[in-house]
């Protein structure tokens, strides 16, 4: 199932490029940081180790806030978002405690030039969507991980449910699942 999404991933590369261009001029995406979606960071990396907090969406990244606060002091926290307005909450009210990058596109090359680049010892993972190149990448280097705040949709449910096994391998990616609630499980 990876091969076959590969594929389509590397196919789709031309229209990511479109779409993130009509983005950038519908004020959408950051015309300044859109490299990052490609995997080139826009930052120079600290020499200190990294922990990686993926949260697609503000409310996702305020759960990480704990997390920060605790370990600021001894290593650097690389926070990545989807979305301009987490981007620009992350960077208004944690820029001095945070080191903001967009989370590149779930394309292999782009998410293998970030991991390489960054190389974090550890993911914390408080999407709820499950990218599988990036997590395919994360265990191959074996970067430890962990899914905070898992959930899952009545409607992601049923999409995963038809490729169960997929599903299934994705999470052997992280040592640990917290789910938002027993429904979860």
């Amino acid at each position: 199932m990876l091969k076959l999404y590969n594929i389509l991933t590397f196919i789709a590369i031309p229209l990511i490029v479109i779409n993130i261009f009509i983005r950038i001029i519908n004020n959408k995406e950051d015309k300044k940081r859109y490299k990052e979606r490609f995997g080139n960071p826009t930052i120079k990396k600290i020499n200190k180790k990294i922990i990686w907090i993926h949260a697609a969406s503000i409310g996702e990244f305020k759960s990480s806030r704990y997390i920060i606060e605790e370990y600021k002091n001894n290593y650097s926290i690389l926070v990545t978002t989807t979305t301009k307005s987490a981007a620009n909450y992350v960077t208004s009210y944690y820029s001095n405690k945070v080191i903001h990058q967009y989370a590149p596109f779930d394309v292999k090359i782009w998410v293998k030039k970030f991991i390489k680049y960054w190389e974090p010892q550890i993911v914390i993972w408080i999407e709820s969507d499950l990218w599988p190149n990036t997590l395919n990448l994360i265990k191959k280097n074996n970067i430890k991980s962990v899914f905070i705040n898992a959930r899952i949709s009545p409607k992601s449910f049923r999409r995963w449910k038809i490729i169960k096994k997929s599903y299934n391998e994705l999470l052997t990616t992280f040592s640990r699942i917290f789910a938002q609630s027993i429904n979860d499980l």
